[in-house]
């Protein structure tokens, strides 16, 4: 048994290498990652450190440690939102403002993002950092240096006059996709993207109604995506899947199963159990069976333990790509760029290539490496130019400078760049053009 376990660790070390450039130098030195984040601000760091589990010992997903339950008390107890507390269409953020893990408010800096998603979900630095930055530079406040989780953050004296953003309920098509696991489609709510749609939700939970054991795992999830991609494609003539926000649509239903699993001591390896996909979506059940949608109401359960973190147990780009792989597999068009042209049902695909000037083809994106450098790729192609259309002024080379910053040391030096980003092909998709600046 011991052996097994040993080539085990081994076979999924060797992946895990193969895959992220980083990850020989932190498997064997496990101060490796905390090193490396810290290096961009060590004061707030310093305040912010978050304890870690990391190294070749770490089989994902059949160790426990108590201090992976999530703390619900005191601080960190649920709050429901106040009249100008900010909620948004991320459920899994709603929930960490309200209990205290982002400011209540809704408005989060970037540092803190990644570190409570870190901490509370098992998201690894290398995925939460770029996705904070994203949101910072592409609608939030880049002088500042925060996002808000939902709608534009309300002005105040202090507020900058440009670069405020219009946080991630405005980001259509930039952040906020098309495709939702149970949010509506931008065009078809009236760009009302927060609200949970309870037909979505329930096509959702009703695939665990029969189970003995219900358990929302990847399976389960990506017969899901394929129902929630076929419905934008057949209800919405302007459902648009974009190159990054495309893939955060395909995020947020990985992040269902891989980040609000139950990692208890009954189940290391996972369960995502009715109760707990209802808490997270504050749905609320009666009786008879009726599910009710609180809006912002998103919580944390009780004795909920996270997935263990560490350089392999973390969920990271890599984690991602090889979930993707199922999702490819049972609906190859939520892997691809593309959209429909106008009328429902006519969803056309768009050259990769064309758009990356040939430095990544549609085939790449199921490629698990070629995708990890795909997505930091294309988030230093395509952020430049919504920064440009912000009209930031002087602010724009800090702006560069924080994007290169942050997301070239997580950067494989042997990934292709894509030099030349071009966004001619949006022009055959009329829903690209929805919420532009």
């Amino acid at each position: 048994m011991k052996i097994a376990l040993a080539l085990a660790s081994l076979g999924l070390i060797s992946a895990t290498q193969a895959l992220c450039p980083y990850a020989e130098q932190a498997l064997k030195d496990p101060e490796f990652v905390k090193r490396h984040v810290e290096k961009r601000d060590p004061i707030e760091h310093q305040t912010l450190k978050a304890k870690r589990q990391s190294g070749p010992g770490n089989i994902p997903f059949t160790t426990f440690n108590e201090n992976q339950e999530i703390d619900v008390t005191g601080q960190y107890a649920w709050k429901a939102p106040g009249p100008q507390d900010i909620r948004g269409p991320c459920p899994g953020l709603n929930a960490l403002a309200n209990h205290g893990y982002f400011p209540r408010i809704g408005v989060v800096s970037l540092v803190q993002a990644w570190t409570a998603t870190e901490k509370v979900y098992g998201l690894a630095p290398n995925f939460g950092i770029p996705l904070s930055v994203y949101a910072t530079l592409v609608d939030g406040d880049v002088v500042g240096k925060s996002w808000s989780i939902g709608g534009k953050p309300p002005q105040t004296l202090t507020s900058p006059l440009v670069g405020a953003g219009n946080g991630l309920s405005g980001s259509h098509n930039k952040y906020e996709s098309d495709g939702s696991p149970a949010r509506g489609d931008y065009y078809l709510e009236n760009g009302e993207v927060s609200s949970l749609k309870i037909d979505r939700f329930k096509a959702l939970y009703d695939l665990q109604k029969d189970a003995a054991i219900p358990n929302f795992d990847l399976a389960t999830i990506v017969e899901h995506r394929k129902y929630t991609f076929e419905l934008s494609k057949g209800t919405n003539p302007y459902f648009f899947h974009a190159p990054f926000s495309g893939t955060v649509a395909n995020a947020a239903h990985t992040f269902i199963p891989a980040l609000m699993s139950n990692h208890s001591a009954q189940f290391p390896n996972g369960i995502l159990d009715k109760e707990t996909l209802k808490a997270f979506f504050a749905i609320f059940e009666a009786p008879d069976g009726t599910l009710t949608y609180k809006p912002g109401w998103e919580r944390i359960p009780d004795n909920w333990y996270r997935r263990p973190l560490g350089v392999v147990n973390a969920y990271s780009p890599v984690s991602f790509a090889q979930d993707l792989l199922q999702i490819a597999a049972a609906v190859p068009e939520a892997v691809s760029v593309g959209g429909n042209t106008g009328t429902v049902n006519s969803f056309a695909g768009a050259n990769l290539g064309d758009i990356t000037g040939g430095a990544y083809q549609t085939s790449d994106l199921v490629d698990p490496r070629k995708f990890v450098c795909y997505f930091y790729q294309i988030t230093l192609a395509i952020v430049p130019d919504f920064l440009r259309s912000r009209a930031l002024g002087s602010l724009l080379a800090g702006a560069l400078d924080l994007l290169h910053t942050e997301i070239d040391p997580f950067v494989d030096p042997s990934c292709a760049k894509i030099a030349n980003y071009n966004d001619d092909f949006a022009a055959q998709f009329p829903g690209a053009a929805l919420n532009s600046p």
